[in-house]
């Protein structure tokens, strides 16, 4: 058996989306399942730094391959049409040369169309597929018809046609079973990588780490710089605020400098613009703690914050809102600070806290790194997953048991 992760983002490299494959890819591979990542279409910008350089390749003992021939996005509209649809033909006739009986087909991200092609390229096989879903379709963008009628399509038309659901959340799953309920459905949750890597730090005085997007909708921003900007205003001791991306992309950009004026923030947060992988982990390794300020939001009651595990890892205390999937591991006081959303003064308090109490903050952070070896472990899962695909794939259970791939099946 070989799975096939038909995936529309960026690998080896990139971000939440890349990590969570290479956690399946890492964690199925220790069990000998071959896999293998096929990009589509490139997707990095032409003004963006690099983050992958092989079109083609290894990583970790996964095979990968942009199928477009090309990484960067062509400045040339036509040009750049043309460039995705030979990346999409040329994914679809890899499949159909490729795909033995036993092999299983992962579809990551994507619209509804590509994914209904990949759907039934893969049954034309006599192959399973499988969505991926870590996100409420059509969730992440602004809501309103257009992308009501796209949801629509996508849960009545496409959700149908797969044979296996892998979806991040509680809620997630609930939407497979309603829309597709003669499929089978496996919960896998935010997954860690063992990072180890010697990292030191230039920044002498303690500070937070936001390493998520500019914007209210998703990771609250101003919610967080104002909380922050109080808490600064009581606190005796030093304390910044780095934060990655650039403050000239963020929809919120005006928002954010006002609030920076009106704390008198100038010196206290920076932003630190775009990090490679290592430069990412070493913040993350050295900071005293972080917060993930979701909103009650559509797309934050289905998902699940990927970065909650990558701190969680380095035993980083994480105050959180209440909201989503994460409630249903973390617990208050215990192995993270809870907070109800849109509370900047609690926030604040939370934050006062955890600088004037670094024995409890640090207990906290520790307890928070069992999950990463036990629910948020890739490894862990990866049984899982493998015992899930085989069950509900006889022809590859029969020929992993011929083979002896995986002991623990």
């Amino acid at each position: 058996m070989t799975i096939y992760f038909v995936m529309k983002n960026l690998f080896p490299n990139g971000k939440a989306s890349t990590a969570r494959v290479r956690c399946y890819t890492k964690g199925l591979t220790s069990y000998n399942i071959a896999c293998k990542v096929i990009l589509p279409i490139p997707l990095e910008k032409n003004n963006d730094p690099h983050f992958n350089t092989q079109v083609e390749g290894q990583f970790n003992g996964v095979y990968f391959k942009n199928m477009s021939g090309t990484l960067r996005r062509s400045k040339n509209i036509i040009t750049r049409q043309f460039i995705d649809l030979k990346g999409y033909i040329n994914t679809l006739w890899y499949l159909i040369k490729t795909l033995q009986k036993e092999d299983i087909v992962i579809v990551y991200e994507g619209g509804s169309f590509w994914h209904r092609i990949v759907a039934n390229v893969t049954h034309l096989k006599r192959c399973k597929v499988v969505m991926e879903l870590n996100e409420l379709p059509y969730g992440t963008s602004s809501q309103n018809n257009k992308t009501a009628r796209k949801r629509e399509r996508m849960l009545k038309k496409v959700f149908p046609k797969f044979d296996m659901f892998l979806t991040i959340s509680e809620s997630l799953t609930r939407l497979a079973k309603q829309y597709s309920p003669h499929s089978a459905i496996l919960k896998v949750p935010i997954l860690v990588e063992d990072v180890n890597i010697n990292s030191t730090t230039i920044i002498k005085e303690p500070y937070i780490f936001h390493s998520g997007t500019l914007t209210e909708q998703k990771d609250g921003i101003l919610g967080m710089i104002e909380a922050f900007g109080i808490a600064c205003k009581q606190l005796n001791k030093p304390l910044k605020y780095y934060m990655t991306g650039n403050l000239t992309d963020s929809p919120h950009a005006a928002e954010i400098t006002q609030l920076i004026q009106k704390y008198h923030l100038e010196e206290k947060i920076i932003f630190t613009g775009y990090l490679n992988n290592n430069e990412l982990i070493t913040y993350q390794k050295n900071c005293l703690f972080t917060i993930i300020n979701k909103y009650d939001t559509l797309q934050n009651k289905y998902c699940f914050s990927t970065k909650l595990g990558e701190y969680l890892a380095f035993k980083k205390p994480v105050i959180i809102t209440q909201i989503g999937e994460a409630m249903n591991y973390l617990q208050n006081n215990i192995n993270a600070y809870i907070i109800p959303p849109h509370n900047i003064n609690l926030l604040a308090d939370k934050i006062i806290e955890i600088v004037n109490n670094p024995q409890k903050s640090q207990h906290i952070g520790n307890e928070g790194y069992k999950l990463t070896q036990t629910e948020f472990n890739c490894m862990t899962q990866a049984k899982k997953i493998i015992n899930f695909l085989s069950y509900n794939n006889p022809v590859s259970y029969t020929h992993l048991r011929a083979h002896e791939t995986c002991a623990d099946l």
